[in-house]
Parts: structure tokens; C-alpha cells; sequence
């Protein structure tokens, strides 16, 4: 199955969320915008930079929900560069201490799929431990 298709839907529907939460954030609509842009014109693309920008770095505490250290990274890269998807790093620095647990979940939910989605269209073999999943290199006791 080709993942490039969902991947990017999904992406955009996380940028309409977060435009409807935040509408005065204009680095969000603007992020929207390009992300639409792109879903037409560049597929590839947002894979690529998701990947480089947001999975690289925060996938493992996207999946483990350490807010304390997104936020921290959230600083740290939106301090020396900027690119169309800093806006889901700028929610954990602006907005997260104020985001309802409800709202929270919503967030960490379209990351885990989002990276889940970029996992699968890389072709990428995650090497972590979930609550239900053991590693390949891991075995039971």
C-alpha cells in the first residue's frame, strides 16, 4: 500500500484542527496553506520534511508523550529555523500549559499517527518498545 496519500491527508487535517483551535495563529493558517500546497503539487515533500524536522528528532517522545522534553526541542529548533511545520512544534512552546487534557490527547494523537503514516511510507522499522509491542530484538521473559 502506498502511505504517501494518507500520510498527507492526515497532515493537513492535523493543520485544519489546529487552525479551527488556534484561528489567531497565523503561522498555522499560513502552515495550512502550504501543507494544501503541497499535498497537490509536492506530496514528497511534506513526507520529507516531517521526517527530517519532526520524526528524526521527537518521534520517540511523540510516542511516549513526554511533553516536558517536546517542549524543550520545541524551543531549541524553533530558535534556529522556521519551515511550514514549526507550527505543531510552536503549540507545545506557546499553547501547551493551557490545552485541556481532551485537546492534549488530540494533539498527541495525530502525531503518533502521523509518524506511524511516515514510518510506513519510508519504509522505516521503528526500534522502541510500546505498551503492546515487542521489538524485534527483544525478547519475553
Amino acid at each position: 500500500m502506498d502511505y504517501l496519500k494518507p500520510f498527507c491527508t492526515q497532515l493537513v487535517r492535523f493543520f485544519e484542527t489546529l487552525s479551527e483551535t488556534f484561528p489567531e495563529e497565523r503561522d498555522i493558517s499560513m502552515g495550512l496553506e502550504a501543507m494544501r500546497a503541497a499535498k497537490s503539487s509536492n506530496p514528497k515533500l511534506m513526507l520529507d520534511m516531517f521526517h527530517e524536522y519532526i520524526y528524526i528528532p521527537a518521534s520517540d517522545m511523540i510516542m511516549n508523550r513526554k511533553d516536558e522534553e517536546i517542549i524543550k526541542l520545541a524551543r531549541k529548533i524553533m530558535a534556529s529555523q522556521f519551515n511550514e511545520l514549526m507550527p505543531t512544534l510552536m503549540i507545545f512552546d506557546r499553547h501547551w500549559p493551557n490545552l485541556s487534557d481532551n485537546n492534549r490527547n488530540v494533539v498527541w494523537e495525530y502525531l503518533r499517527v502521523l509518524c506511524l503514516l511516515c514510518e510506513k511510507a519510508k519504509g522505516i522499522t521503528p526500534n522502541r518498545i510500546t505498551p503492546n509491542r515487542i521489538t524485534p530484538n527483544q525478547t519475553t521473559a
